[in-house]
């Protein structure tokens, strides 16, 4: 690496962390020709996962709309920047698990509320009213009824399993329950 200063290519590495859960090394190294000090961060090259829009264009995958988006939803709400940036790396994980070369937008929304739903409901609601385009008083009430819903399942199980019952008794059904109520078209 290049001292930023001299730009001789002769370094030492002094130290090395990982970052954001593993996903960036975050180096200090010491010029041995001026003796200065600089850090680098080494993180993985992007993929080459491009969005597929609703207009048919496509763009490349861009973490920092879902991190502005998120931030937006959790405005003055009590979440944690680190709450937020662990959420923003499950969401580019789920996208990069699941697909290789390209993404409809829309599966991005429906991933980024899958779990906005787990941070803060309020957040949740947010997101989805500008993400859904909610119209009118009735999309937000269907919205709130569904999330009512959800919760009072995840208390039964969490309930059953403080009680030594396996989660599954708690569903009677046996199944998992969708998220809350889409939003129809």
């Amino acid at each position: 690496m290049r001292c930023p200063f001299c730009h001789s290519d002769n370094d030492k590495v002094t130290d090395s962390r990982s970052a954001e859960a593993g996903y960036r090394v975050r180096r200090k190294r010491l010029c041995q020709e001026c003796g200065r000090r600089f850090v680098t961060i080494e993180q993985i090259d992007e993929l080459n996962v491009r969005v597929v829009k609703s207009d048919e264009t496509r763009e490349p995958f861009d973490r920092e709309k879902i991190r502005r988006g998120i931030e937006r939803a959790c405005s003055k709400r009590s979440v944690p920047s680190e709450k937020i940036e662990e959420t923003v790396q499950q969401i580019e994980a789920a996208i990069y698990a699941e697909f290789d070369f390209e993404i409809p937008s829309a599966q991005i929304g429906e991933v980024v509320l899958r779990h906005l739903a787990d941070v803060d409901q309020v957040a949740y609601i947010r997101f989805a009213s500008v993400y859904r385009e909610f119209e009118n008083a009735k999309d937000f009430l269907r919205i709130v009824s569904g999330l009512e819903a959800e919760s009072d399942r995840s208390d039964a199980k969490r309930k059953k399993r403080q009680a030594g019952q396996s989660p599954e008794a708690a569903d009677p059904i046996g199944e998992s329950h969708p998220r809350p109520a889409e939003h129809s078209a």
